[in-house]
């Protein structure tokens, strides 16, 4: 049972339109982090751009939003009203999990320590990606297992409660959601080198099993007829704001609505990517198909055919110029005989 000498917290303002805009909880390290980090980036950038390879700006503005929104979720009145407030708390429990996450997995962090850091960070990264243990956390079951059993292992295990009781706690879960989230997103994206790679089709269906996952904890927290941390919250003697139950009927639905909404652009970037890796490797066939038809061309004919009558090589010539402007799938061995374009041998 907790006591009221147990919850004794610093207890805000009530919560306003003012207080919304103008409350925030500064951290001097946590600032200072997100700062080195930032930096770190930029610095990144700049060796890319110096040894030749391009940068897009894009991913730069997305690697930085997501430290700016890490910034204002854990220091605006959100981390004010975090211990108080149930519903201030979902939705930066909900936002350091599925929304910071996306936008530094856009920025394409790891490709860029990869490409911009120093070489035994290249090399030590690479290895660790070879590895079977990479691998194996890597799967996608894993991955989407450990993704969706994270926030109702916060809300139903005495970890959230903990997080109320200490800033230490609460600062350290920030930091953890963040970085399974990104575990997630990279895995998912694949804009960062992964150790293998699957079918994008398989992050859309767990993508929607995520959302199904969301509905579920959100209605559960919101028809739930036991309180989470309810002791807590009702040793606070809060004098103002809406009552524990409402709290956290509003939480759930806060919850519920970010994590649907954070899947929308999560799709969108899964399509574009499948799309732009799918013009990469057509790209890639035509290219060797067509140094492929070059060597034949270039390959010198043997003596015995050197020696052809004149009329024979004029009668060849419209075979031949009939072979170029036929399209590839048509010459292809394989397809040509498959689809018969081509004669059995």
């Amino acid at each position: 049972m907790v006591t009221p000498a147990s919850t004794t917290v610093p207890m805000p303002a009530p919560l306003t339109g003012s207080e919304v805009a103008t409350a925030w909880h500064w951290n001097a390290v946590v600032i200072a982090i997100l700062l080195a980090v930032a930096g770190l980036y930029a610095a990144g950038t700049v060796r890319v751009r110096r040894s030749g390879e391009a940068w897009p700006v894009n991913r730069t503005v997305a690697f930085w939003l997501g430290l700016a929104l890490f910034g204002w979720t854990t220091m605006s009145f959100l981390g004010v009203y975090q211990q108080v407030l149930f519903w201030p708390r979902a939705v930066q429990i909900i936002t350091l999990l599925m929304v910071v996450p996306l936008f530094l997995a856009l920025g394409a962090p790891v490709r860029l320590a990869v490409e911009g850091g120093p070489r035994w960070l290249a090399v030590a990264i690479r290895r660790a990606l070879a590895s079977r243990i990479a691998a194996l956390v890597t799967f996608p079951a894993v991955v989407s297992l450990v993704f969706l059993a994270t926030p109702f292992t916060v809300y139903f295990s005495p970890l959230y409660e903990d997080t109320l009781r200490s800033r230490g706690a609460a600062w350290v879960l920030s930091f953890a959601l963040t970085g399974l989230g990104f575990f997630y997103y990279w895995t998912r994206l694949r804009l960062d080198p992964v150790p293998k790679e699957y079918p994008h089709l398989v992050s859309v269906w767990i993508t929607f099993a995520e959302a199904i996952a969301d509905g579920a904890l959100g209605l559960t927290l919101m028809l739930g007829h036991n309180l989470v941390a309810g002791d807590w919250y009702t040793a606070l003697n809060r004098g103002w704001g809406p009552t524990p139950k409402q709290d956290q009927v509003w939480g759930g639905g806060a919850l519920w609505l970010i994590g649907d909404l954070a899947g929308v652009p999560f799709i969108g970037a899964l399509w574009r990517r499948m799309f732009t890796e799918d013009r990469e490797r057509a790209a890639e066939v035509d290219a060797e198909l067509d140094a492929a038809e070059l060597d034949a061309w270039a390959t010198p004919a043997p003596a015995s055919i050197s020696h052809t009558s004149a009329a024979g090589a004029a009668e060849a010539a419209p075979d031949e110029e009939s072979l170029r402007s036929r399209p590839w799938w048509e010459t292809d061995p394989v397809l040509g005989r498959r689809y018969g374009f081509q004669d059995e041998d």
